[in-house]
């Protein structure tokens, strides 16, 4: 679950962000950000900043439409227990702690924050691995299920906003997993995070490529990028798609993109410096597992049942993967994360 903010905070910046200048979130200069892709439906306007290339929604929806389009999303994927999803986590997991383990040390008594962790899954495996684990999240339907089947022991349910204004706990690490792209205030939210680190405490931190193309060539995620943005915004061809790179940026669930460079500048100004970066693939073994290639049984199931677009679109899936290996290995691929230090220098 992303992590909301008072509706003080979005009213607030609203005028700021109908201005034909305004500072930005990450670089902080007076800019006049330029138009990516105009929105028809309303006034969403996906801009980027020419000084750092932050990309963004200007202006933003209200806080009341943000916190209805999150009020129980994850309804659907908590009838059951998800053992696969648990199985490929707990892999992640594994090499999350190994990179850790290279920058600080990790023992019994470490403890981790997971901020906006949706349903528990990934505290549940850091939980396992031996971390003394707090889950942040404030949508009651995904707190419910990490309370009662996922059976996480301290679970707070507010907003992160909440929380971190009258938190005086300092964690060892914070797991920051797709949340950043979410905030109205990504700056604020650093800031905070920060103040919840104790002094040589590692940030974890991922979120969407936003100078990222791979995206484009998964048959899956095109198909369902290249529709979201044709209904509500303009220019929305493939090669418009490939030329602008908007991505992930899509109102009001996604408000930000970022790349390797402008989140690495967020983090430094906040006296978090990025020790290892990593830009990752859609179907990452660790970084984004719940995306795998299509499997030989399932395209021939399709091929039996005459499902032969699903089987063209498998075929290209795979055909495409070592171009998408090359674009991972470019900077290009769909993912990135970064894994930052708390540490105070001297003025």
């Amino acid at each position: 679950m992303p992590v909301l903010y008072p509706s003080s905070y979005s009213a607030k910046n609203q005028t700021m962000n109908r201005a034909a200048h305004m500072k930005c979130y990450v670089c902080n200069e007076t800019i006049t950000p330029l138009l990516i892709m105009k929105n028809l439906k309303n006034d969403w306007d996906i801009k980027r900043c020419p000084a750092c290339d932050l990309t963004f929604v200007d202006p933003q929806p209200d806080s009341a439409t943000i916190s209805a389009y999150y009020n129980g999303m994850y309804y659907e994927l908590t009838d059951t227990y998800d053992a696969t999803k648990m199985a490929s986590i707990r892999v992640a997991i594994h090499r999350y702690v190994a990179s850790l383990k290279k920058y600080t040390k990790v023992h019994g008594h470490s403890t981790l924050l997971d901020v906006g962790g949706g349903l528990g899954y990934y505290a549940k495996g850091f939980s396992e691995a031996g971390f003394a684990v707090t889950f942040l999240e404030q949508d009651p339907v995904s707190v419910n299920f990490a309370r009662t089947v996922l059976k996480l022991p301290h679970i707070i349910e507010m907003s992160a906003d909440q929380f971190f204004k009258s938190n005086t706990t300092k964690f060892d690490l914070i797991f920051l997993r797709h949340v950043i792209e979410h905030a109205p205030n990504p700056g604020l939210l650093i800031q905070q995070v920060e103040n919840c680190l104790n002094e040589g405490g590692i940030l974890v931190i991922e979120t969407d490529n936003n100078a990222g193309i791979e995206i484009l060539f998964r048959p899956g995620t095109a198909k369902f990028y290249l529709a979201l943005y044709k209904k509500s915004f303009a220019p929305s061809s493939f090669f418009s798609l490939l030329a602008r790179r908007p991505f992930a940026v899509d109102p009001p669930r996604h408000l930000f993109g970022f790349r390797i460079s402008n989140l690495s500048m967020l983090l430094k100004r906040n006296s978090l410096f990025p020790l290892e970066s990593t830009c990752y693939r859609l179907g990452h073994p660790v970084y984004w597992a719940n995306m795998p290639l299509p499997k030989m049984r399932d395209m021939v199931l399709n091929l039996r049942h005459g499902r032969f677009s699903k089987v063209i679109a498998s075929i290209a899936d795979v055909v495409l993967t070592p171009f998408r290996r090359c674009l991972e290995y470019l900077g290009l691929a769909s993912g990135i994360c970064i894994y930052a230090v708390k540490r105070q220098v001297a003025k």
